[in-house]
């Protein structure tokens, strides 16, 4: 009797120990059987062929993908976001055209366009007026300082920024504040090592694309300029010379406004409690185009297909949306494919920005991108140990006989080069979900923003594994009992207190 009784117990405790890892097994089963190979190809092979010459923001084709991507989610059932009667998000633009002249001038020293500056935006306007040198322009530095009708000339950023990234997402705010307080020019003074000025000039020059400023009665806003200040002290020199107002011309075209769409679908929790909140799963759609100068026709080597970047992580969401919406999880599940990431993330950041939900309640974004991949064991999750959600997303992982890493380039501030990180800034945790990168090496940089991203180039059988251990990541962490959070000290805990209004 005694040894009948302790065989039972060890059956029992055999079957409670086992269930979870027995659950585990069967989800993974059920995705290896419902996310189908032969779908992940399709879907590369379709958003990086050539007819979609790279799928370019502001495009007709990539208006094209973007339809088809509203088409997947519709006939798989999923839904528009609550009160929408589409898909799609439209995002307002500028298509800004390089100014035909631009010259700074205090006393007889004169800085020119694309040599010593840089036009940050649309604004044009041919004025001698008085400039003020602060420190870097916040609110508050504004505020005790009288600059109406100056010339305002700060470093570039806030306090205690360093990053490319960081001025680019403060410069707007900035402009903004120095055109409340009554300052007729914005003028940073640029420095950095991570960005050569160069590359800046090229980036920014010519014609290009940002976000539109403002709806259709907006005042305007103000020039704004980056004066490269890498090889002189041009603060030293502002503030010890004795030119007391500047000369300021910067001449051109007015700018075209237009349209290009996010793409965002709703699958609806199963909990009648967590449904509430919502797991944002997000890929950006858009690449870079075609070659600059090709010759017409354009043939296949000119044309940059973005097949690992992103079409890979479109596909991927593309996956986890056929899935979940026939195996719902607790949470909802926000699907979201997103316009000009290449071009600074402006699709993610309207949304996040203009959310379609409200951001309190969108617990966690688990994004998929990436430059491609250089080794098919692992999966490379950018934010691995930032997040409470490691476990889940290191099993998923394992299921499909991948390992999850993390980021083996912290110089390279992935983190924030990403559509993540427009989430991540308002406090919402958000890790990019990347194919096995274990460096930047000559594998990378053979296919990262090269005509040579095709998708015939790519092993389809390690990017299945690699998207079915992304939708069973995503099903974990939707149905998790708690949402996941940042690990104390992350340097976006703080947002993220303030969002959740945690104690």
């Amino acid at each position: 009797m005694p040894t009948s009784r302790f065989t039972t117990l060890l059956i029992l405790l055999s079957l409670i120990f086992s269930t979870p890892i027995l659950s585990q097994s069967a989800d993974a089963d059920h995705i290896k059987e419902a996310v189908s190979q032969a779908d992940v190809e399709f879907n590369i092979y379709f958003l990086a062929a050539d007819e979609f010459l790279g799928r370019d923001t502001g495009t007709q084709e990539l208006k094209i993908a973007s339809r088809y991507i509203a088409t997947w989610f519709q006939t798989n059932g999923i839904e528009t976001a609550p009160g929408y009667d589409s898909y799609f998000q439209n995002v307002p633009f500028q298509r800004l055209r390089e100014p035909d002249r631009g010259v700074v001038a205090f006393g007889d020293s004169t800085f020119t366009l694309n040599r010593d500056f840089v036009a940050l935006n649309s604004e044009r306007g041919s004025f001698d007026a008085p400039f003020i040198v602060l420190e870097y322009g916040s609110r508050e530095e504004l505020s005790e300082q009288n600059v109406e009708g100056k010339i305002v000339i700060t470093a570039t950023g806030l306090e205690g920024q360093s990053s490319p990234q960081q001025f680019f997402y403060t410069a707007g705010q900035k402009r903004e504040w120095a055109k409340e307080a009554g300052a007729v020019a914005l003028i940073e003074l640029f420095s950095t090592r991570q960005l050569p000025w160069q590359f800046l000039v090229n980036f920014l020059g010519g014609d290009r694309v940002a976000l539109y400023e403002g709806g259709d009665n907006e005042e305007g806003s103000i020039p704004h300029l980056w004066m490269n200040a890498t090889q002189a002290d041009i603060k030293g020199f502002l503030t010890a010379s004795d030119a007391e107002s500047a000369d300021f011309e910067l001449i051109g075209e007015e700018p075209e406004k237009f349209y290009s769409r996010n793409v965002i679908g709703i699958i609806e929790g199963t909990d009648p409690e967590l449904k509430d909140e919502y797991l944002l799963l997000s890929a950006h759609y858009d690449h870079i185009g075609v070659v600059a100068g090709h010759p017409e026709p354009i043939t296949s080597e000119y044309i940059f297909n973005g097949a690992r970047d992103n079409a890979v992580g479109t596909a991927g969401v593309l996956a986890a949306g056929k899935y979940l919406s026939q195996n719902p999880p607790k949470r909802s599940i926000i699907l979201a494919a997103w316009t000009a990431e290449e071009i600074g993330l402006l699709g993610s950041n309207y949304f996040a920005e203009n959310p379609m939900i409200p951001l309190e309640q969108i617990v966690y974004n688990l994004n998929i991108d990436g430059a491609g991949y250089n080794d098919t064991t692992k999966v490379t999750v950018i934010g691995l140990g930032r997040t409470e959600a490691d476990p889940e997303m290191k099993a998923a992982a394992e299921s499909f006989g991948l390992e999850a890493i993390p980021d083996p380039v912290p110089e390279q501030n992935l983190f924030d080069r990403s559509d993540n990180v427009s989430f991540a800034r308002q406090g919402i945790p958000a890790p990019t979900y990347s194919m096995g990168l274990t460096a930047f090496d000559e594998e990378i940089n053979y296919y990262y923003h090269q005509v040579t991203d095709e998708p015939h180039t790519i092993n389809y059988n390690y990017v299945t594994a690699y998207i079915r251990s992304f939708v069973l990541a995503a099903q974990k962490i939707a149905n998790r009992d708690e949402a996941p959070f940042w690990m104390p000290g992350d340097v976006y805990e703080e947002a993220g207190i303030e969002l959740y209004n945690r104690q």
